[in-house]
């Protein structure tokens, strides 16, 4: 008995580590998700679609904040032995740089606001943008450093003391200001909770065991953070240039409103593959450090496996989903939900060789591979976006997209396939998922109106896997 409640609170074992992870992301997307048809009713089409641009807008500017120091974290680990004074020394270096991009960023303030385009309050928003790309940059070092350090109850417990904090000043301020200026105060809303808690997440970490600069630890931290700058700046381009071209290209608000509020359900999938990669990269690095590649293809099978189900029953049920998700003014861009959970697939295609990459030290290359397929979706968005046509619009925007991480997972295996350290996976190994999701996005047109046999299907395939997890005892 004292054995399995041993195995049960101990927050390092893998399944535990998972199930945390998960849970957390299930408890925040149901918080996101019951909510959402709140906002989109309350803002209605066109204020959902600005409120989604400035999200764009905070997105991409996260990623050049710190210059991203804090993803050096996963194999400081295995290189410093005070890894705790070299993460506050990080810490400190990455404040220092992203408090100077903040105080020139107040500086041309109104440059930033007239580049943003948004309709009203401007200068305000261009400020809260860079107040919360800040905020998300010390947010996503606590995380990660949690994350390589096996502490996922800790991430579970910021996380959803966050969303809680932030939908509920978030709603409180819609339902109390001006309905005409509702996407302004979401944003006023979200942004003084995310700002409180970096302030006591910089504090929890640098206090553990405070540093000063240190030039070894600073310059390990540059040569492997720096280049990511451009991989996750051009990975947030994948993501949020199709909204900021389709607002270059005059695609109505609206328009940009309807795309916005069916990619953020769909994120609730890639969110969900965003945890299981948290729970995955820690005890893959450890295998790969340890050469267990017979282990490791076996755990990447049950990955693949895992994910494509989900995937596939994402798929089976969208449909309904999105229609309860949001009102009748957005049921048009419902025919978008396999396209974009075909984008997400590759995404969990694309990061096995990433992650392998990273390991390896080569964020460079990462860099170089992700920039290239972020040239292919604003080329693929110029191309599509102004169309007429089924292909044209949003359609076209959601189609660029997909073909951009098709593209990002092609480039991303030529290079580890040139890599001088072998990579463990072969093509086939990705060939059946593949096949699997691309027949359930065929059923989700041809079985438009027979719910009756999607929804059958997609309990079938959770049953099956949930079968697959209890006889392995693992959820990798």
């Amino acid at each position: 008995m004292k054995t399995k409640l041993k195995k049960l609170f101990d927050f390092k074992n893998v399944n535990n580590v998972t199930v945390l992870n998960i849970v957390s992301v299930f408890l925040l997307q149901g918080i996101t998700f019951f909510t959402a048809p709140l906002f989109t009713r309350l803002l209605g089409k066109d204020q959902y679609g600005e409120l989604s641009v400035y999200g764009s807008w905070v997105s991409i500017v996260t990623c050049i904040m710190g210059l991203n120091v804090g993803a050096s974290l996963a194999t400081a680990k295995y290189k410093f032995n005070d890894y705790y004074r070299y993460r506050s020394s990080v810490l400190l270096l990455g404040t220092i740089i992203g408090g100077a991009m903040v105080g020139i960023g107040l500086i041309f303030r109104d440059t930033l606001a007239d580049l943003m385009g948004m309709r009203g309050h401007g200068v305000e928003i261009a400020v809260l943008m860079l107040v919360a790309a800040f905020a998300n940059f010390i947010s996503t070092f606590s995380q990660t450093s949690f994350i390589y350090e096996k502490k996922a109850h800790i991430n579970f417990l910021y996380s959803v003391t966050m969303t809680v904090c932030s939908t509920g000043l978030a709603l409180y301020l819609v339902y109390a200001g001006d309905p005409s200026e509702r996407y302004f105060t979401k944003i006023v809303g979200s942004v003084i909770p995310l700002a409180i808690a970096a302030v006591i997440m910089w504090c929890v970490l640098f206090f553990k065991k405070p540093a000063l600069p240190d030039k070894s630890f600073w310059k390990f931290a540059l040569i492997m953070g720096a280049p990511l700058v451009f991989h996750s700046l051009s990975r947030e381009l994948l993501s949020h240039s199709d909204r900021l071209m389709m607002q270059f290209f005059n695609v109505p608000d609206g328009d940009i409103g309807i795309y916005s509020v069916f990619y953020s359900l769909t994120a609730v999938l890639g969110t969900i593959l965003t945890a299981l990669n948290n729970s995955w990269c820690p005890f893959y690095y450890d295998d790969l450090n340890d050469k267990a590649y017979e282990k490791i293809n076996k755990k990447c099978s049950n990955y693949l496996e895992l994910f494509t189900v989900l995937t596939c029953g994402f798929i089976l049920l969208s449909r309904e989903v999105g229609r309860i998700y949001a009102g009748e003014e957005y049921y048009s861009g419902i025919g978008v939900f396999p396209v974009f959970a075909f984008a997400i697939y590759f995404t969990l295609l694309y990061q096995f060789p990433v992650n392998y990459e990273f390991f390896h030290k080569k964020t460079y290359i990462v860099a170089i591979g992700t920039a290239c397929a972020a040239l292919v979706n604003i080329g693929l968005n110029a191309l599509f976006i102004p169309m007429e046509g089924p292909l044209g619009g949003m359609f076209g925007a959601a189609v660029a997209t997909a073909l951009s991480y098709v593209a990002l997972f092609v480039l991303h295996m030529l290079i580890v396939s040139r890599m001088k350290e072998k990579y463990h996976l072969k093509l086939r190994a990705f060939l059946p998922g593949l096949l699997a999701v691309l027949l359930c996005a065929v059923l989700f047109y041809v079985l438009e109106n027979q719910w009756y046999i999607r929804w059958p299907l997609g309990a079938l395939l959770g049953a099956f896997e949930l079968y697959r997890i209890i006889k392995r005892k693992s959820v990798f």
